[in-house]
């Protein structure tokens, strides 16, 4: 079951924090929003840090030297410095709503286009595996975002499957028993990722790379962890790719299986496209050229920025996780001894009918749209009407919220829209079915599907000489996503 275990427990048990008695340790499984929130607020004693150490020399398969510059003044408790201090305040930094944010999520979008392309150009429309035809566009376009021209995957493609052979062997290799036999395929792929990271870093990649990717290699500078650069990107890799490619496959799956929502979508979306007719080379017939400007997309479409929200609401299944490094009270009722562990698993938090409804376990597209605002009638509005702070998971929470949410949702988001509004999409046989969930895997929040689904994408009725691109007016800015 993996971490999934942890969702089991909690439907079977549906209490706020119950414990699990394991050899020598006890695991508090905390399904409570407001005993969630509580633990993110205990980040210096409640911390995810020990993780890091366990699972570092197994998932990277380095030694003690590596493991020195990773553990030193780990917790803070020197002050605000260290190897894993000074990497996440960079990724934060760059990741965050800025100009540097911009500029990853045009080059993203940008190669996105190299992989559609081909589609629109087809007249007859393509049969394509959906979910190997998301992986690949995913993975190739947003490394280019991270690394710049010299991304190894867009001048190597044989490490797209080398990285995700490794995803997929990620459970044995955290287990530990005999990797390079057991995961064989997970650890060659590995040497062959960092072989090819070894050399990004040595022809200077980083020059020309994106902000995030010069902070990690002024992190690896800083702290003499250049010989080990190519080793922890590997680590920065998982969180790029692992989570945003099995989205946007169950975005489209979605979107494409309701009619009703792919009209509407498409609707808003037509508000924030910009048409212009140019004339085509050697006088040819004129052709309109349509642009999505994506700072407007996400601010005026709520309907694909509610839809986006609903989708992680339904596919997270990530338990985040905590060790108790000294006695704590919890909320001043619940006592947590020091040398255990804290399970929180997002999946029933995002089911429970108290947080969002009656109809909690059913998709609603517009869940998250926010209802008109009511008339100020001079009272006190009602706080409980507001969504809990820490019932949205997807991103996890507190000193561990993803850096990448701004980048996710745009890229996400934009790339849904260009695909909806040049094409239709119907499964190659028999009506849309939803696949099912491919469980056990515990590095990743969202699941990829437990089998492909085979489509023929065509180009829209109407639209076969239109041409589409998107366009970045301004910056793209901050938008709101619900975050634990």
């Amino acid at each position: 079951f993996g971490l999934r275990y942890f969702e089991i427990l909690s439907a079977k048990h549906p209490l706020p924090i119950f414990t699990l008695q394991t050899l020598g340790k006890k695991v508090y499984v905390v399904t409570s929003p407001d005993l969630i929130q509580a633990v993110q607020k205990h980040a210096r004693v409640l911390t995810f840090n020990p993780f890091v150490s366990f699972v570092s020399p197994r998932i990277f398969g380095v030694g003690k030297e590596v493991m020195a510059i990773i553990n030193d003044n780990i917790d803070g408790e020197r002050g605000n410095w260290g190897y894993l201090s000074e990497s996440a305040t960079g990724m934060h930094i760059a990741l965050a709503p800025s100009e540097s944010l911009d500029r990853m999520t045009r080059t993203m979008l940008d190669k996105l286009m190299d992989f559609v392309a081909p589609l629109a150009a087809s007249k007859d429309g393509t049969e394509l595996d959906l979910y190997k035809w998301v992986r690949t566009t995913f993975t190739v376009a947003s490394t280019e975002a991270v690394y710049g021209p010299k991304n190894p995957f867009n001048h190597q493609p044989e490490l797209e499957n080398a990285f995700w052979d490794f995803e997929s062997e990620i459970t044995m290799i955290l287990l530990g028993v005999a990797p390079s036999i057991t995961a064989r395929k997970g650890c060659q792929a590995r040497k062959k990722f960092i072989h090819a990271m070894g050399k990004y870093f040595d022809d200077d990649g980083p020059d020309t790379g994106s902000n995030l990717i010069k902070a990690r290699w002024k992190s690896h500078h800083d702290y003499g962890a250049v010989q080990h650069a190519a080793v922890f990107e590997l680590g920065d890799l998982i969180g790029i790719l692992i989570n945003a490619t099995p989205t946007f496959f169950w975005m489209l799956v979605h979107i494409f299986s309701r009619p009703d929502l792919i009209a509407g979508i498409r609707t808003e979306i037509s508000g924030v496209v910009e048409a212009a007719e140019t004339t085509a080379p050697a006088g040819g017939t004129k052709r309109t050229h349509n642009v999505i400007v994506v700072s407007k997309l996400l601010d005026h479409c709520p309907l694909l920025l509610s839809f986006y929200q609903e989708t992680l609401r339904v596919v997270t299944h990530n338990t985040s996780s905590r060790w108790v490094t000294k006695d704590t009270l919890l909320a001043d009722r619940y006592l947590l001894k020091a040398g255990n562990v804290i399970q929180m698993p997002g999946y029933p938090v995002h089911m429970m009918p108290s947080v969002y409804g009656a109809d909690s376990r059913i998709f609603k597209p517009d869940r998250f749209m926010k209802p008109p605002p009511a008339p100020d009638d001079g009272r006190k509005k009602d706080r409980a009407s507001k969504q809990h702070p820490a019932s949205f998971r997807s991103f996890g929470g507190g000193a561990t919220l993803c850096p990448g949410r701004h980048f996710a949702t745009a890229e996400l988001c934009a790339a849904t829209a260009m695909f909806v509004m040049q094409f239709d999409m119907q499964p190659v046989e028999g009506p849309w079915r939803i696949p099912e969930w491919a469980h056990g895997k515990v590095s990743s929040v969202v699941p990829p599907p437990a089998r492909d689904v085979r489509v023929r994408v065509l180009r829209r009725e109407g639209e076969e000489d239109v041409e589409w691109k998107f366009g970045f007016e301004g910056s793209i800015g901050k938008f709101e996503v619900l975050s634990g």
